[in-house]
């Protein structure tokens, strides 16, 4: 429907618009309240259940229909005397254009008419129920605050408030999907951020044009640089200890209101490799689980792959033992060695699908008993060798090792087309594909600033990388300063 461009000043016409636009004859969860107040009539619209009941009559109607009727007032100045004198809910303002007011009506707040103005009342009065702030699910700690976001875009705000409590902390809120219209704030910090971060950012929320975006998961791909990208080019988190993190080094942060998470930009891939618990414990433990981890998802990509090159093309580099051990245990399996590893990482990634799928309760214990009971019949019906499973089991571990789960399904699916190139080609042709996903990577930018950097190119950055260097000795502004900012010819230190 086309909506005039401003509201009439004959309360019956914008009842009329009302009644077009809503549809109350089909859409009954639209409460309309006529009445009169201020020597005039007015009418107050709002969704059941999106705003509370007791409250609207509390702080709206009664205090309207007990107010008197002003003198020498004239009908335009109505709006300005209810918000004013009149309504006493938190949270008031005035809107001229239809559009907009509807908008903020099936957000949840109460929209007020009354006969000779111009413009509505947008009043909030939200109060529906919503989840309380929580427990994380996917990025628990060990050492650390426990506090995760909900599906509340101002309860995640307020978290934000309240642990960066400074004037600096910018949010600027945006509207997002063309026909069903949601709501999503940037946040950063105005003398850290850069300002063409924020200035891109803008840019693609603006021009990201889809009927709705409901969750981040949608944000992020009309948002990122390269939908073909093989690693992700934005940190997802639900934890808002790890967002004010982000935005301490200059990061900007996009939260949207409906989904749980927070979505962080620019990154690199050394974002995508830190948890959590690196900061909150000593620079050495920290130090020695990054190195855990890479070692994991060296193990996760590398492992079936360099076992299955080996064995094909190679086998003189194995001990004489173990190659007899292989060999022996190869002579009754059916298939070969590539395209058996190529089905047992299929395999494996069905079951880890189908134990995130299954209920709480069920979900381990369906992963486990899959995996004994799949693992050791295969042995048994000698269609797998001992040995190649259990290189699949720990590149399977070194996948779960990742903190990023964005990150750790890049890898499962490179995993999947290295074993093939190994098995095919042999050494040279996993070098080259090697060389050739690391271009990929290396040219990979994340909102317009280098993926790979403070690596490549070579930046200056905190002892925060591989190695996490004692506190101390972490005072740039930028963990990764993609934008490096010089101040009298130094680097901008806290």
């Amino acid at each position: 429907m086309e909506l005039p461009s401003r509201f009439s000043a004959s309360l019956k016409k914008n009842q009329s618009l009302m009644t077009s636009f809503m549809q109350p004859e089909k859409n009954n969860d639209l409460i309309t309240r006529p009445f009169e107040a201020l020597g005039t009539k007015g009418c107050l619209y709002y969704i059941d259940g999106m705003a509370q009941g007791d409250e609207v009559a509390q702080h709206i109607l009664r205090p309207l229909m007990e107010s008197g009727v002003p003198e020498n007032i004239h009908p335009r100045d109505l709006a300005t005397i209810a918000m004013e004198r009149c309504i006493t809910a938190p949270e008031v303002k005035s809107e001229a254009e239809p559009h907009a007011a509807l908008t903020e009506m099936l957000r949840g707040q109460c929209l007020l008419l009354l006969d000779g103005c111009p413009e509505a009342v947008i009043i909030d009065m939200r109060g529906y129920v919503h989840r309380s702030v929580g427990k994380p699910v996917n990025e628990r700690v060990v050492i650390g605050p426990h506090e995760a976001f909900n599906e509340m875009l101002r309860d995640n705000l307020t978290l934000l408030h309240r642990k960066l409590p400074t004037e600096q902390l910018m949010v600027t809120m945006h509207p997002v999907g063309t026909k069903v219209s949601g709501q999503l704030a940037v946040c950063y910090l105005g003398d850290v951020c850069p300002e063409g971060t924020v200035q891109r950012l803008q840019e693609r929320i603006t021009g990201s044009a889809l009927d709705a975006v409901t969750s981040i998961g949608v944000l992020q791909q009309l948002l990122e640089d390269d939908p073909y990208a093989p690693l992700p080019q934005m940190v997802l988190t639900e934890r808002p200890d790890r967002v004010v993190s982000f935005l301490l080094e200059g990061q900007a942060v996009v939260l949207l209101d409906g989904s749980p998470r927070a979505l962080v930009m620019p990154v690199n891939f050394w974002h995508l490799c830190h948890a959590p618990d690196d900061s909150n414990m000593r620079w050495q433990y920290g130090t020695a689980m990054r190195l855990l981890r890479l070692a994991g998802a060296a193990a996760a990509l590398l492992a079936p792959a360099l076992f299955v090159c080996i064995y094909t093309f190679h086998p003189s580099l194995l001990p004489m033992t173990l190659l007899t051990s292989i060999l022996q245990s190869r002579t009754v399996l059916p298939i070969s060695m590539y395209g058996e590893a190529f089905l047992l990482l299929l395999i494996f990634d069905l079951i880890n699908e189908s134990g995130t799928r299954a209920p709480e309760l069920m979900g381990s214990s369906l992963g486990l008993v899959s995996t004994l009971i799949l693992g050791t019949a295969a042995v048994e019906a000698r269609l797998v060798s001992p040995l190649l499973l259990i290189t699949v089991a720990l590149s399977g571990l070194g996948s779960f090792a990742l903190p990023d789960y964005s990150l750790a399904f890049a890898f499962r699916l490179a995993q999947l087309l290295l074993v093939p190139v190994a098995g095919l080609t042999g050494a040279g042709g996993l070098c080259a594909a090697l060389v050739l996903l690391c271009c990929w990577v290396g040219g990979m930018e994340s909102l317009g600033a280098p993926y790979l950097a403070p690596t490549a190119p070579v930046r200056p950055h905190n002892p925060d990388l591989i190695f996490r260097g004692p506190v101390y000795r972490q005072r740039l502004r930028e963990a990764a300063p993609f934008h490096v900012k010089r101040a009298r010819g130094r680097m901008r230190r806290w």
